[in-house]
């Protein structure tokens, strides 16, 4: 009887079936790890914001101020123009505010905003070369009060309707909101 080496065709067809099996559930894996690390990082700096939101408003009720104020003193550098309802509009909004419902002075409104109350905050412009882009955009009402700050350090290039992943701030309540598609 002749002794055998080695593996036969199927064998190795099966073992390569195998590995290959292996190989599609580990990227697809690593995809959804990456998804999911994108998520997580936009979910911390929306909740970075979302405390700045919230720090500017108390700083805001405690100047007893009824009305929009510019320059909250004793609060990030003290440039902090806030609305009526004592949200944060931008800065450099004119004294007396002719628009005091609109974020920031003309659409780099958004990025001024965000670039006052983060400390050492991932990079945002009007354009798509950054990690966040900023639109400044109508409410109901007409007025420019919502900031969206969309995700493109992965690659979306999408409306900000349709963008994978974004923070929305409404000035007019002070409601910073993740949003998914």
């Amino acid at each position: 009887m002749k002794r055998r080496f080695g593996f036969t065709l199927i064998e190795l067809v099966v073992v390569l079936l195998v590995v290959s099996i292996l190989a599609v559930v580990a990227i697809s894996k690593f995809i959804n790890l990456s998804d999911d690390a994108d998520r997580s990082q936009v979910a911390a700096v929306k909740a970075s914001f979302a405390q700045a939101i919230d720090f500017s408003h108390f700083r805001w009720q405690t100047t007893n101020t009824n009305g929009p104020l510019n320059d909250l003193p004793d609060y990030a550098g003290g440039e902090l123009d806030m609305n009526a309802e004592g949200y944060p509009l931008g800065i450099d909004k004119n004294n007396p505010m002719g628009a005091p419902r609109n974020v920031g002075r003309g659409d780099a409104g958004c990025t001024s905003l965000w670039t006052t109350l983060l400390d050492n905050p991932p990079t945002v412009s009007l354009n798509n070369d950054a990690d966040y882009q900023a639109y400044r955009q109508r409410d109901s009402n007409g007025d420019r009060s919502i900031c969206t700050f969309v995700y493109r350090a992965n690659g979306d290039d999408a409306a900000p309707d349709s963008a994978l992943l974004a923070i929305e701030y409404r000035s007019v309540d002070g409601t910073v909101t993740l949003i998914e598609n």
